[in-house]
């Protein structure tokens, strides 16, 4: 029960940050939007797309490898676990160094022929500077949360966020307008700079807890260690990113080949990518924390045997899930004009808003799952989903999108989740017992979900709510629709006694 308190403050404590970060996120991104416009936000992702590749080679299985070394260390053999983040550490350097020099005398011919931008260089160099920073960074990521000490941690990145907030705004604002090549160069600049300063900080707070084991002896945990970890996670992340690379630079292709101006494809891609996503992705700050929470949870429990609490805790976390993002989906595509209106004064978004939340159970299901079966030591069946995912994905966009532009982007979107959602399950039910029950696990929260939002848009148009301003009424809308969808769940009586047991001496603990 102890380690089950510990999992859910943690959860609780990275799930506050991730929602207060995912807020200045979603609102900076509004703020850039206004600035720079839909065609500015679309190159900055497309940029954001090479980098997020050069990102997957710089840490390389890193944070995966450090939270299973450390957990290792201070699990199975009481040792101290400094030798695992140091070798962590170098690794660290030695993959981020090569990235960012590969990334930067590469910045030339990828934005020339990669994103058809030749002022896009800039951008892509300055971001290079941040790869050796993010690596390292991933490697402390790891520690904290092996060690289950993420309050500090969870305020570095807080601070890493409003870094790379303040920093860019304060360069664009002495940046003429119109300019979108030196704003992107701007954004990055914030970028580069808010990872430095996280990682600096990280390193302190490392360096303060390491004492804790002082006369524990010293583990040995080097690189023969950490590359079986490590090499199968980075070899099959950085297929993936390379796939996923290509697919982003494919999209405004496609656009373009389908008759549609670099401009329109370009508003279209960054309407779908830079408005509309982050609103879905929002709400998954919770599951994100937990998910990567789980990864030592279920590794430690699988170390000692304990085979009954591990079929429990992923069949209460899966349902938790279902639960979470189906009350999401239904809110969102009920409410996606207000949504829309709201945060970026703009109804344009809502479309792709709401039509995208049909497909969140199944997104966030996918990344519950996904860190279930990196803690049960299934990394190679993860590595395998996602590359047959992301390269079905490459061929359906070059095929489909000339044809039916953004139609055929949507139908491959839907199609690429649900079949890598559909692989990962089936793994994880031979790996512990997973049993399902429909109507009791999908049936009870679907009607819980539609029901209460349902009531909540009548009830909407009934008071005239329409009256009161957007960030008002957005407010309102959000804590009744989870009032009565909280309400309603509990009286369809949604969960067992055992897991209202354990929920309750979680939550009353």
């Amino acid at each position: 029960m102890r380690n089950a308190k510990l999992l859910m403050f943690n959860t609780i404590i990275l799930t506050g940050s991730g929602f207060l970060m995912r807020t200045v996120g979603v609102a900076f991104n509004v703020y850039l939007t206004n600035r720079i416009g839909a065609a500015g936000i679309g190159l900055f992702e497309l940029i954001m797309a090479v980098y997020g590749l050069t990102v997957t080679f710089a840490v390389a299985g890193i944070r995966l490898g450090a939270t299973r070394l450390v957990t290792d260390a201070l699990g199975n053999s009481k040792a101290d676990p400094s030798s695992s983040v140091l070798t962590c550490i170098r690794y660290g350097v030695v993959t981020g160094c090569a990235a960012a020099l590969g990334l930067y005398y590469t910045s030339g011919f990828i934005a020339e022929h990669w994103i058809a931008q030749e002022t896009a260089v800039e951008a892509l160099r300055i971001l290079s500077v941040s790869l050796p920073f993010v690596a390292v960074s991933a490697a402390l990521n790891g520690y904290f949360t092996a060690r289950k000490t993420l309050l500090k941690y969870a305020g570095i990145q807080l601070l890493e966020q409003l870094t790379k907030v303040v920093a860019t705004v304060f360069a664009l604002r002495r940046l003429r307008e119109g300019n979108i090549s030196q704003a992107c160069a701007c954004i990055s600049f914030g970028m580069s700079l808010s990872e430095c300063v996280s990682c600096t900080l990280s390193l302190s707070v490392c360096r303060l807890d390491r004492r804790k084991f002082k006369g524990l002896e010293k583990g040995n945990f080097g690189l023969k260690s950490l590359l079986p970890i490590a090499l199968p996670d980075a070899i099959g992340s950085g297929m993936r990113s390379v796939l996923l690379t290509v697919e982003h630079l494919l999209i405004p292709i496609g656009f373009r080949k389908s008759g549609q101006s670099t401009e329109q494809a370009m508003d279209l891609y960054g309407e779908i990518h830079g408005m509309a996503l982050p609103i879905i992705l929002y709400p998954a700050a919770v599951l994100q924390a937990l998910s990567g929470l789980l990864i030592p949870e279920l590794a430690d429990r699988r170390n000692k045997g304990k085979q009954e609490q591990i079929d429990f805790t992923v069949c209460l976390c899966l349902r938790l899930t279902v639960l979470f993002s189906l009350g999401c989906a239904c809110f969102l595509f009920f409410f996606s004009d207000d949504v829309s209106r709201c945060v970026y004064s703009d109804s344009s978004p809502s479309f792709f808003i709401r039509l995208l939340s049909l497909l969140m159970p199944v997104m966030y299901l996918d990344t519950m799952v996904d860190g279930m079966l990196k803690g049960l030591n299934e990394q190679f069946a993860s590595m395998r989903y996602n590359i047959i995912d992301s390269s079905l994905c490459v061929l359906l966009v070059y095929i489909l999108l000339p044809k039916y532009a953004v139609k055929g982007y949507l139908v491959i979107m839907f199609l690429s989740e649900i079949m890598n959602f559909s692989f990962s399950f089936h793994r994880l039910t031979t790996a512990c017992t997973v049993r399902v029950r429909w109507f009791a696990d999908l049936g009870k929260p679907l009607l819980a979900s539609v029901g209460s939002m349902a009531a909540v848009q009548c009830g909407k148009l009934f008071f005239g709510m329409d009256a009161l301003t957007g960030k008002t009424q957005l407010f309102l809308l959000v804590v009744i629709a989870s009032a009565v969808f909280v309400a309603v769940t509990l009286g369809l009586g949604y969960f067992n006694s055992r897991e209202k047991e354990m929920l309750k001496k979680l939550f009353v603990h």
